[in-house]
């Protein structure tokens, strides 16, 4: 090799290293508005929720390479994604875990003893989990925010872009936001039809699993009932993205003309309604069916006009949320949204995006 040649290999070497470097150290801002300070790309990361793990695999396309621990959630309370993802990434299995939850229930020993350069909480655990985080920050250990749960239509986007940041991974975040983006303006653009309707919707949470009814608050899912201009039966009850209970002599009375159901996977499919990954149709629609039979909810609006669905819960816990609010828009607002296709959404999110193309029943409309 000549040596004008070794040259301008040397130059093009270093300016790779240069440009590389430089992305580090790096700030970013969560969506607490906390700044975080990462002195080098994060190796060692650890999920205080299980749950983030999906939407940390729609912006890393192996997350078991960077992660170390997280909390148990995934593979506690929805077994059937957790075993879809361990096909592709059989490291989940040994995945240190640190507990479930938020404040005394996330082991401090245990997250420490990993030596984590990150650790990554959802919003909805920062304030039990106060002491821990001090103690992290004290230790130098950085701390971020996501947020799909409490405040969606407001933090959807920015915890994409947070994770992206945080895990080097801009590019991808912005390819998602902008698919997510162009997909909600899509919805929200027809929010002025003159066809647009306020019907009453109830939200109902776990229904077989709890006492009737949980019902959804102005937060978390609740805000896609108010932005659909749907009017929650729950709001004026539950100011919060949890919501609460509401008595079904309440509801008998507000007569819901929607009536929406949530479950997931991992429920007694003979008590409650079964959605959600690995999940069959056939079981969901007789379920529903099921729930709704039962007195009092026959009596809804929702029920006599065939406008009784299910919703998977934990649509609630990733950027899958704009498949749900696709859904939810077509179900309050049939004849504003006739030609949007959720399915289409999923497939393309699965295949653009997922590392594992999560297949089941997410949402379903009752057959009459």
């Amino acid at each position: 090799m000549n040596n004008r040649l070794l040259t301008l290999l040397l130059v093009l070497i270093f300016s790779i290293s240069a440009t590389y470097a430089s992305d580090w150290p790096k700030d970013v801002t969560d969506v607490m508005g906390n700044k975080v300070v990462l002195l080098h790309k994060p190796q060692r990361v650890v999920l205080a929720s299980g749950y983030s793990f999906v939407a940390m695999s729609f912006v890393d396309e192996d997350p078991t390479n960077v992660l170390v621990g997280w909390g148990s959630e995934l593979k506690k309370l929805d077994v059937a994604t957790y075993n879809l993802y361990l096909k592709t990434f059989p490291k989940l299995a040994d995945l240190k875990v640190i507990g479930s939850g938020s404040g005394d229930e996330l082991s401090t020993e245990t997250i420490l003893s990993l030596s984590p350069d990150l650790v990554i909480f959802e919003s909805w655990q920062a304030q039990r989990s106060q002491n821990l985080i001090a103690l992290l920050n004290k230790s130098h250990i950085p701390v971020a925010f996501i947020d799909f749960y409490q405040s969606p239509l407001e933090h959807t986007v920015p915890s994409v872009r947070v994770l992206g940041q945080l895990l080097d991974r801009e590019k991808k975040a912005e390819e998602l936001i902008s698919f997510y983006q162009a997909h909600m303006d899509r919805l929200t653009s027809r929010l002025n039809d003159p066809k647009i309707q306020h019907p009453t919707v109830l939200l109902h949470a776990y229904p077989g699993v709890w006492d009737c009814c949980w019902s959804s608050g102005t937060g978390g899912i609740g805000e896609y009932i108010s932005l659909f201009k749907g009017v929650n039966v729950g709001a004026d009850k539950f100011p919060t993205a949890n919501g609460g209970v509401l008595s079904l002599e309440y509801l008998i009375q507000k007569n819901p003309r929607v009536y929406i159901a949530t479950g997931h996977s991992a429920v007694d499919p003979n008590k409650a309604l079964p959605l959600g990954t690995s999940v069959d149709t056939a079981l969901s629609q007789r379920q529903l069916k099921s729930l709704v039979e039962q007195k009092g909810l026959n009596t809804f609006d929702a029920v006599k006009g065939g406008r009784v669905h299910g919703f998977w819960n934990y649509f609630s816990g990733s950027p899958f949320n704009i498949v749900g609010a696709e859904a939810m828009a077509k179900w309050i607002q049939p004849n504003v949204y006739q030609d949007i296709d959720p399915q289409k959404t999923m497939d393309e999110l699965n295949q653009r995006f997922l590392p594992v193309k999560l297949t089941g029943t997410y949402w379903l409309t009752l057959e009459r």
